[in-house]
């Protein structure tokens, strides 16, 4: 009899003993059934991107490039030679073509009163300056009423010249200086020009342009020399 008692109430205390194993076994299968849907939801996130078409990018470069001068680059050439404390550079007749060449005209007129004293004419290619007398007639700079040749002159600062006796050798450096040699090197320099007069950047030698194309040098040298 005691041993029936005995073995029931161990049997009673092994139905315990599993249930209370049960209730804090930790249910694994909510936390699995998530990571299920998270990994699908990622999947399907991919794939969409993937399958979704990439549009080309489109690099032509389709900047137009002009070889023409515009109208600031004008005004600046034009600035250049003109005094603009004294003188006012308005814009003048656009679209003026002359025997298929463009230019780019502008009036000069007086701070002082706004009367004009002329039109320059710049070639839109070159950017040579023109007397522009109206009327789609342009001629030589040199007629232009302000023109001054010691700042306007274009002078050739380049080649052999010589006086009889000497050759005067130049050497273009930039559009602004140049080298001198005298008599294959002798004696020389580097000079610095403005329109038709150059002086050497370290001692008196001064070089002028003349309307022959001759060069007139003076100070510690001094001669006259031709092509």
């Amino acid at each position: 009899m005691k041993k029936n008692i005995v073995s029931a109430l161990l049997a009673f205390t092994c139905v315990l003993s599993m249930t209370a194993c049960n209730k804090t076994k930790p249910d694994n299968s909510s936390s699995e059934t998530e990571e299920v849907k998270t990994s699908v939801q990622v999947q399907s996130e991919v794939s969409s991107q993937v399958s979704e078409p990439v549009e080309p990018e489109n690099n032509q470069d389709t900047t137009v490039i002009s070889d023409e001068l515009s109208v600031a680059d004008a005004r600046r050439i034009v600035a250049e030679t003109i005094d603009t404390d004294t003188y006012l550079i308005l814009d003048g007749k656009t679209n003026l073509e002359i025997d298929s060449n463009k230019y780019h005209t502008f009036i000069i007129a007086n701070k002082s009163d706004n009367k004009a004293v002329g039109q320059i004419a710049v070639d839109c290619k070159t950017g040579e300056k023109f007397n522009y007398k109206g009327e789609n007639t342009i001629e030589d700079y040199s007629n232009f009423k302000l023109y001054d040749p010691e700042v306007d002159m274009e002078a050739n600062w380049e080649g052999i010249f010589t006086d009889g006796t000497r050759t005067l050798e130049l050497l273009p450096m930039d559009d602004k200086s140049f080298e001198y040699m005298i008599d294959d090197g002798e004696d020389g320099g580097t000079a610095q020009a403005t329109g038709n007069t150059a002086k050497d950047i370290s001692r008196d030698v001064t070089f002028t342009y003349g309307e022959d194309g001759s060069i007139t040098i003076s100070g510690e040298i001094t001669g006259v020399f031709t092509r």
